[in-house]
């Protein structure tokens, strides 16, 4: 199957090289190159130095170099488009004893390597691309509890909208977006070489010109691979469309999988609510997260990121932006166990409960990819083994409770973002924490362009700190100096 989508990109790689090449001439290429370091009073970095940079920060004192080369938009024809970019990262590091993946050597790796190509208001991404951030930046998980930017991105394609399409039946009343995607997860894990399918679908409704409804499902799942447990996973075509449509697994599946599944399948709803004002933007979301059919059909219906965004819609104001969120998980469908033994007929039992999100039976490496949290960055993940395997999401470290506050705003020349966070962890459902360990996050980020200083780059100043009775109380700073141009 990995074959099959292999000569496929390879294939759609030459269309790219081909219609540049005979396309417009390239007038220059966009690079931008930085340096960046972190420090701390701990041999870790504070929690919000690390999290949300999209797995490129290493979890200790560190110093690195970043540099990347990029295209904007390029359209050899009316619809048709073409954008790339290539972007690595060099790092020198002190070893990490205590967690982290990246850190315990120093170390080269790709951040970005993709090409774009565009029709019209659709677009197919080859390659390893970085999400969008979302509300600012301000999101303690950019919005999707189960999706944030808080790991690197994984290679593959994407078919996708670039905005909201009118359905042509609704007028302007109703619209929707999309995408189809397949990745291979290219880390060290307990799953070698195993894929992930990800599709969404979102609508949004206009109710009129101040207010717009969106609601919409967000769905991934881990599948194929050898795993070093349960042997090779099915990976044919077949199971490709059995994956996609969430249906079970043929003969040569584990009996779970025929009973339930095929592969790990998660995802969440999202649910938002825009209002429109002539002085303010007013944004409620709400994103569910779902392991199985229980979260699916909300039996944990509280669980959640709950977020409120306000934009003062004046971009260059002291305060521009306000957010605040609420993030839960402790409910997990119910402590009833999922596998509850046989009935008196040989027929077997199954409850509705114990989600465990973020971890999986077959996949236990989790919810993760090069050592970080996919989703939400409150979800710890266990430190590597000694093969530099990650072990999944601490069991009882992701039933929490987190609250995140966060402002934007200028200080001509300055601009700045400020986050301010708390977490609860409560521990397993038969095994709860007793003292409850809470933590404190505080970041407080500023930056200064080029053509604001007398200096030919661009500044951007960093500090955080953790404190509480999670993790060690730590103070750190973090430094970036960037320089953007074209050759």
């Amino acid at each position: 199957m990995k074959t099959f989508f292999n000569k496929i990109i390879f294939g759609l790689f030459l269309l790219f090289f081909t219609f540049n090449s005979k396309g417009q001439e390239i007038e220059h290429f966009n690079y931008n190159i930085s340096l960046n370091s972190g420090i701390s009073s701990y041999e870790t970095l504070p929690f919000w130095l690390v999290s949300n940079r999209y797995g490129s920060v290493p979890n200790s004192n560190f110093g690195a170099l970043n540099a990347s080369i990029f295209s904007n938009l390029k359209k050899p024809t009316k619809n048709f488009g073409i954008a790339y970019k290539a972007s690595a990262t060099g790092f020198i590091a002190n070893e990490n004893t205590t967690t982290g993946y990246i850190a315990d050597k120093n170390s080269v790796f790709i951040n970005e390597l993709y090409v774009r190509l565009q029709y019209k208001n659709w677009a197919l991404d080859l390659g390893n691309r970085n999400g969008e951030i979302k509300w600012e930046g301000l999101s303690s998980s950019n919005g999707n509890i189960v999706k944030s930017i808080n790991a690197r991105a994984y290679p593959g394609f994407n078919i996708k909208t670039l905005e909201y399409l009118k359905l042509p039946f609704a007028k302007n009343w109703l619209s929707f977006q999309l995408n189809f995607a397949n990745y291979w997860l290219n880390d060290e894990r307990s799953v070698d070489k195993a894929n992930l399918h990800h599709s969404s679908l979102f609508f949004k409704f206009k109710l009129n010109p101040k207010f717009e409804l969106i609601a919409g499902i967000d769905h991934y799942a881990q599948w194929g691979g050898t795993s070093d447990i349960a042997g090779e996973q099915p990976d044919s075509f077949k199971d490709f469309i059995r994956i996609v449509l969430g249906k079970s697994g043929g003969s040569n599946s584990s009996e779970s999988d025929q009973l339930n599944a095929l592969g790990n399948h998660l995802g969440a709803y999202l649910f938002q609510m825009n209002y429109s004002g002539d002085h303010t933007h007013i944004n409620f979301y709400y994103s569910h997260p779902f392991e199985d059919g229980s979260g699916m059909e909300l039996q944990n219906w509280m669980d959640g990121l709950y977020g409120l965004m306000i934009d003062l819609k004046q971009p260059e104001a002291p305060i521009s932006h306000i957010l605040t969120e609420f993030t839960y998980t402790k409910n997990m469908s119910g402590a009833n166990p999922p596998d509850q033994g046989y009935d008196e007929n040989g027929n077997k039992i199954h409850g509705r409960g114990l989600d465990n999100y973020f971890n999986n039976g077959v996949y236990t490496s989790g919810w993760t990819y090069f050592g970080h949290t996919i989703g939400s960055p409150y979800f710890t993940t266990k430190p590597v083994d000694e093969n530099g395997i990650t072990q999944g999401v601490i069991i009882g470290d992701n039933r929490f409770m987190a609250f995140n506050v966060g402002i934007k705003g200028t200080f001509k020349p300055i601009t700045y973002k400020a986050m301010l966070s708390h977490v609860t962890y409560f521990g397993w459902f038969n095994n709860e924490y007793d003292s409850k360990p809470k933590q404190f996050s505080g970041l407080l980020e500023i930056n200064l362009p080029e053509k604001s200083n007398r200096v030919p780059f661009n500044i951007s100043a960093s500090v955080s700190f953790d404190t509480g009775t999670y993790a060690p109380v730590n103070f750190g700073g973090f430094i970036t100096l960037s320089k953007n141009g074209f050759f």
